[in-house]
């Protein structure tokens, strides 16, 4: 189901990571997966998301080559711009998320928090997949309205980020999706107290969660 590349050429600049780091950041996603409730598994093959890439070189110079090999047309300047930062993205038409395992902020980390923050890429990827696939026209006309009523972190985040209001929703869905799916692998169950009622139903609508 996952594949990985072995490591690549990156630019000047950007620092080389070793093919046993690339290797590790490849199960580490494959725990993250398997840390999905089976439910939530079934609902990403049925979307086209439970194929995955590492890989070791800015996502921008991945995902055209990824489409280029695939004889798809070269992503808009916009979306190639959005793309400069990030460290995942979710690739519909080719149906499989792409992970950089040498981005800037996974270098320099502790194990442990190293490997929270891959999982935690790989959760927001897979929760954008689903946000994108089966949020109502509804959802995405309020999520200027869902987007106040997240928590103050969240929302300055996607705030900050320079999403249109069309994307609030999909964006929200993936970081509360993060936030539950942490929680979980913590032993942590239910709606946490500081998720409004409207927002936890909007995930388990969307995602299948019922914990």
């Amino acid at each position: 189901m996952a594949t990985a590349e072995g490591p690549q050429s990156r630019r000047v600049g950007r620092r080389s990571i070793e093919s046993d780091r690339l290797n590790r950041a490849s199960r580490l996603v494959e725990l993250a997966w398997r840390d999905l409730p089976r439910a939530h598994r079934q609902l990403l093959e049925s979307v086209g998301a439970a194929q995955w890439q590492v890989v070791d070189q800015p996502l921008r110079r991945a995902v055209e080559d990824l489409l280029r090999s695939a004889g798809y047309e070269r992503l808009s300047a916009r979306h190639l711009g959005s793309l400069k930062d990030a460290a995942g993205v979710w690739l519909q038409d080719l149906r499989i998320v792409v992970i950089d395992a040498g981005h800037e902020a996974l270098l320099d980390l502790d194990d442990s928090t190293y490997e929270a923050m891959v999982a935690r890429i790989a959760w927001h990827e897979w929760g954008h997949a689903l946000g994108l696939v089966r949020t109502a026209r509804e959802d995405i006309a309020s999520g200027s309205r869902l987007l106040d009523l997240a928590p103050v972190g969240i929302r300055q985040r996607i705030r900050r980020s320079g999403y249109s209001k069309n994307e609030y929703t999909h964006e929200l869905v993936a970081e509360l999706y993060v936030l539950l799916m942490s929680r979980r692998r913590r032993g942590e169950r239910g709606q946490p107290h500081w998720l409004a009622d409207e927002l936890y139903r909007l995930v388990r609508r969307v995602s299948g969660w019922n914990d």
